[in-house]
């Protein structure tokens, strides 16, 4: 668990004011503003070709005190870490990071389920694509929309749901230049799944070889959009438009990281 200080620093780090209570409202407010605030990134593994450390005093002395960011199994480890600590029913889950890609995906991804009363939830902070600036209800039913862009629940098959996005709704970040269709961004599983499931999984997508041991990516929710790196391509989503930026070389990239995302290399 986090101490009492660690979990008002962790919601400084995030813009949080007060103590949250344990409520819906809350909870998107939470999901939101970390989105806002902590980056997803895969820099420090890149460059030092480290297998990300999972203890929570690790996490937080990386992503509070040194304000940081991480991928999914360091940012959403730490983020349930802080729902807990504020009262909230939260456990992890495996989840399978889709992109509307065809054929079944491995599991490749750390979620969160929120137990609340009007159902469960998922509180995703360490997705780093399209995700919703919020929580989503898993129950069938209307489109969800939240902060102009939206997203459905639908159950699989056995435990497993799926998180579909409506693309070109509203003020839709990502897909500006498609006609509206639907695709499934992420799969996720309602079973129990213990840490040490996410300690093997942490170290296989640390690898040679693997997408987030290979490049370095970063992105960011923004007010009004969305900031996205990758390698040296900076891709900046802001009122309904889209801009690519080729960085050249090394310092103009650790400028982008510094002045776009907050992260100093």
């Amino acid at each position: 668990m986090l101490t009492a200080d660690q979990t008002r620093a962790y919601l400084d780090r995030i813009g949080i004011e007060g103590a949250p209570e344990p409520t819906r409202a809350a909870l998107d407010e939470l999901v939101r503003r970390h989105q806002m605030s902590v980056p997803f990134e895969t820099v420090g593994l890149h460059r030092s070709g480290a297998t990300p450390e999972l203890g929570l005093d690790q996490l937080f002395d990386k992503v509070v005190a040194q304000r940081r960011g991480g991928y999914c199994f360091e940012l959403n480890k730490l983020f349930h870490a802080l729902l807990r600590a504020l009262g909230f029913d939260a456990r992890p889950c495996l989840c399978r990071a889709v992109r509307g890609r065809e054929g079944r995906m491995p599991i490749n991804h750390r979620g969160t389920i929120v137990a609340l009363d009007e159902g469960l939830l998922s509180a995703d902070v360490g997705f780093g694509g399209p995700m919703p600036a919020g929580a989503i209800l898993l129950a069938s039913g209307d489109d969800q929309v939240i902060a102009g862009e939206a997203y459905a629940a639908a159950p699989g098959d056995h435990s497993w749901w799926r998180i579909e996005r409506i693309t070109q709704a509203g003020a839709d970040l990502y897909d500006d230049e498609v006609p509206v269709r639907r695709q499934v961004e992420l799969e996720l599983c309602l079973a129990a799944v213990e840490e040490v499931d996410f300690d093997a999984l942490n170290r296989f997508f640390s690898q040679p070889g693997t997408l987030f041991r290979e490049h370095e990516i970063v992105n960011l929710r923004t007010p009004g959009g969305y900031l996205g790196l990758k390698d040296a391509v900076l891709t900046i989503r802001e009122g309904g438009q889209k801009t690519v930026v080729e960085l050249a070389g090394a310092r103009a990239v650790d400028d982008a990281l510094r002045e776009r995302f907050g992260l100093a290399y």
